[in-house]
């Protein structure tokens, strides 16, 4: 029996028949097949992996992949088995006891969703080209009612492939209890090397996670000043509710940056050549410039959700499959935009220190560990005066293209109030041709609706002035 057969479990589950009416078909119910790990794994021999408060992120994130060709089933499954053997807590079970969390290791099948809608355009579901979309869930893999993530037997990870008309779509729902977005995209990338027979040519990762002293009371104390992400907690049974009512009357704020643009605002504001500033420290500056223009009270502190992954220190390792991330508050900002992008630039500079992360990482860890033992999760409601930022511009999600890499697109979903979410933005289709957009930047981010309009129209003033709009903008 060939390796594939004896990887993959023999059970196809068949949705209960069901026939919808849309855009005048019928669709074809899904099939689900469940997929294991390739034996041995590299953490055979090892019954779970510890999750330090850190990793207690206890969410999931949605992603979609988009492609200009059909992904081949029976490929992708031998693909994912072998990705799972080199991520194997992928397959495991979400545990807690006594205090202590851990990803149980039982190798477990996967379920890949499978949807033909070949007779349905994708344009259906998808707004353009945007990164940041307002609705994924017809493309993702619904968890069945009864699921229970913690102590129970629900997966960590989810699949979908729906094979439109016009584009075959690729879903995955990550527990971001597996990793931060880094380890997503390093999963999701030697998921699609395997998928066009590459061997991955970097290093496997590491599942050892770094343990944090206990602070002292006086640090933690030191430090909580710098953690308002972690103030306000709620049961998970309440926190649906709280996000609704703080997502009502929001609107979702888009719009690109040529690279062009992010050159002419990078130049004007590191004129003088004095101190390093990074083009997403100015785009920062510019976007907190731009709601301070048009609303009455001004933003005066920006947060940032920052990767550290490239520090050198010994608790860090660069290629853990875990979090390595932390949420890095300026302090008061000015009000002009050099000042702005001096701050956010300081700040990022100042919580990089070794030590001075150490002990931030410290009472993180025993933050998060505490809230999650007394069974609440964190509410990362927006706050009066404060942006926060989350960005993927380091990431290229379009390079997990499974061998289509002039089409390979990325979309995700999520916005609340003053939640500033950049990305790369996805190439676009021309006369037939597909066009990378090399340098671009999809923005994104809740505003009030009575708010957006007023938005609008500044962001296009400025291109047509601070930041020297070109008439190929009108193109891309």
């Amino acid at each position: 029996m060939a390796m594939y057969d004896r990887l993959l479990l023999d059970v196809i589950v068949q949705y209960k028949y069901w026939s919808v009416f849309l855009l005048g078909s019928t669709m074809s119910p899904p099939v689900v097949q469940y997929v294991v790990p390739k034996e041995p794994t590299i953490l055979a021999g090892r019954e779970s992996v510890d999750l330090p408060g850190y990793d207690l992120w206890l969410h999931f994130v949605d992603n979609v992949h988009a492609f200009d060709g059909s992904i081949d089933i029976e490929h992708f499954h031998d693909a994912l088995a072998s990705t799972l053997q080199m991520y194997p807590h992928a397959a495991g079970k979400l545990c807690t006891t006594g205090g202590r969390w851990f990803i149980q290791l039982i190798n477990s099948g996967l379920a890949v969703e499978a949807e033909d809608r070949k007779e349905e355009l994708s344009t259906s579901f998808i707004q353009g080209d945007w990164v940041i979309q307002d609705d994924l869930s017809p493309l993702l893999s619904q968890p069945p009612p009864d699921a229970i993530i913690v102590n129970g037997s629900a997966s960590l990870v989810r699949f979908k492939i729906t094979a439109f008309k016009d584009r075959t779509f690729l879903a995955v729902s990550w527990h971001h209890t597996l990793g931060d977005a880094v380890a997503l995209f390093r999963f999701m990338q030697t998921l699609s090397l395997f998928y066009q027979r590459v061997k991955p040519d970097f290093s496997p990762p590491t599942f050892d996670k770094h343990q944090y002293r206990t602070p002292e009371p006086s640090t933690s104390s030191d430090f909580l000043q710098l953690l308002p992400h972690l103030w306000v907690s709620y049961p998970f049974d309440e926190l649906e509710a709280k996000y609704t009512e703080a997502c009502e009357d929001l609107g979702n704020l888009r719009w690109r940056f040529h690279d062009h643009h992010l050159n002419a605002l990078h130049s004007m504001l590191s004129a003088d050549e004095e101190g390093y500033l990074s083009r997403h420290d100015c785009l920062t500056a510019y976007v907190v410039t731009l709601l301070n223009r048009s609303m009455p009270r001004p933003i005066r502190m920006v947060t940032n959700v920052a990767n550290f992954r490239r520090v050198e220190a010994h608790y860090i390792a660069g290629n853990v499959a875990g979090n390595v991330i932390q949420n890095i508050p300026t302090g008061t900002l000015p009000f002009n935009m050099r000042g702005i992008a001096i701050a956010v630039r300081e700040s990022i500079v100042r919580c990089r220190d070794q030590m001075f992360l150490e002990d931030w990482m410290a009472v993180t860890s025993d933050i998060m560990l505490a809230t999650a033992n007394a069974g609440k999760y964190f509410f990362f409601a927006s706050r009066p005066g404060v942006m926060t930022i989350n960005s993927n511009v380091a990431i290229d999600w379009c390079d997990a293209h499974f061998g289509f890499p002039d089409s390979s697109s990325f979309f995700t979903t999520g916005i609340s109030k003053f939640y500033f979410r950049p990305f790369k933005s996805n190439p676009t289709l021309c006369d037939g041709t597909w066009r990378s957009r090399k340098g671009s930047i999809d923005v994104s981010m809740g505003v009030p609706r009575v708010l957006k309009a007023k938005l609008v129209d500044r962001l296009a003033l400025d291109f047509e002035t601070i930041l020297y709009r070109s008439p190929r903008d009108t193109e891309l």
